[in-house]
């Protein structure tokens, strides 16, 4: 049974909350955008041109792949991809959800008559069930939507490592646990551009270690947390992944949540 469904359908595009993504013009530098992301905290950059036109979007990885490389000089032009989805003032909330599902994207533009009216993200639909379907989301546990099969890197990794995971996958972040499987950390695309690397540093092996770069004070939850307990950590903690532990004593991994896992749950309810 969905969750949030019959609200979605009865909510346009146009009354979702809008979320904080920077815009820059065409001509902002590879530097600016990489300065922009990191001094934010922000995933995505829109590109849009002083007659109010999107252009596109800057990824963080495709920033992370631009530095210390031929492509050092490049503008928002250069580095922009075309959105794979992009919605209208006036869709559904739930034909939204469901394209941002399908395509796999936190994070779509809304644009009308071609002009750029900002961007909605999963975050957007999430703080929506906190409102609207939270007793729903008491009566789910992190262990019936948790993912159980988790990529996981060690502290001793090189980064390089871990960059290769993230190019492969197209996953943003991976929990960090020590040789008896117990976590102890969480490292991110925002960590490297935060640490400031540089592509030579993330492809080299004999580069700086998970260690140095992983952030130790992570927002976790355990198999018995309430889903409304982690969508509302999400919001707060401006997190997109919350780990799940055995037991505070052990904090041995046992599965990992998203924002995609929780919107699923709103979407498509328990197993959907």
């Amino acid at each position: 049974m969905s969750f949030l469904s019959p609200v979605l359908r009865s909510v346009s595009v146009s009354s979702l909350k809008r979320v904080n993504v920077p815009e820059v013009p065409p001509s902002a530098s590879a530097g600016e955008i990489r300065r922009v992301l990191r001094e934010t905290g922000a995933r995505i950059v829109a590109v849009v041109d002083s007659a109010g036109k999107l252009h596109g979007v800057v990824y963080r990885s495709s920033v992370l792949l631009a530095t210390a490389s031929r492509k050092s000089e490049a503008n928002a032009s250069s580095l922009l991809d075309d959105p794979p989805v992009i919605l209208s003032p006036s869709q559904s909330g739930e034909e939204a959800l469901r394209l941002m599902l399908r395509a796999d994207e936190w994070y779509a533009p809304v644009v009308e008559r071609g002009i750029y009216m900002g961007f909605i993200g999963l975050e957007s639909f999430i703080e929506l069930g906190i409102e609207k379907a939270a007793r729903a989301l008491e009566s789910v546990y992190a262990d019936e939507v948790m993912t159980r099969d988790v990529v996981t890197v060690s502290p001793e990794d090189p980064v390089s490592k871990v960059w290769k995971l993230m190019t492969e996958r197209r996953y943003a972040g991976f929990p960090v646990v020590d040789k008896k499987g117990r976590l102890v950390g969480i490292i991110t695309q925002y960590d490297l551009l935060r640490g400031g690397y540089t592509r030579v540093e993330l492809e080299a092996s004999s580069g700086p270690r998970v260690r140095d770069v992983m952030n130790s004070d992570v927002v976790y939850a355990f198999t018995w947390t309430s889903m409304i307990e982690v969508a509302r950590s999400m919001i707060e903690r401006g997190v997109g992944r919350i780990p799940v532990v055995e037991s505070k004593s052990n904090r041995r991994l046992v599965g990992i949540i998203d924002r995609e896992d929780v919107a699923r749950l709103l979407l498509e309810g328990v197993g959907g």
